[in-house]
């Protein structure tokens, strides 16, 4: 009976084993999926960044381009602003 106990132990320990590793191998397996989204989740990021920065230089540029002192003019006399020194003509 003593070599049938020691049987079913190394039987118990073994399943135990092959259970436990398969555990942990479906655990790493789960894990490095994770992380694989969210490297992806991370580089998608990293483009929409990079994307709005290009974006905020150039409406930078227009900002600072439509600040200048000649937009601000040419815009006023767009409108029908007059300033001083400026040669008016008659309508008749």
């Amino acid at each position: 009976m003593t070599e049938e106990k020691f049987k079913n132990t190394v039987i118990a320990v073994t399943v135990g084993a092959v259970l436990l590793v398969v555990i942990l191998v479906s655990v790493m397996i789960y894990q490095l999926i994770a992380i694989n989204v969210a490297n992806r989740r991370l580089d998608e990021l990293n483009a929409e960044i990079e994307k709005y920065k290009v974006l905020r230089e150039d409406e930078e540029k227009i900002i600072e381009a439509r600040s200048s002192y000649w937009w601000i003019v040419q815009r006023a006399r767009e409108l029908g602003y007059i300033f001083d020194g400026d040669k008016i003509e008659d309508e008749i």
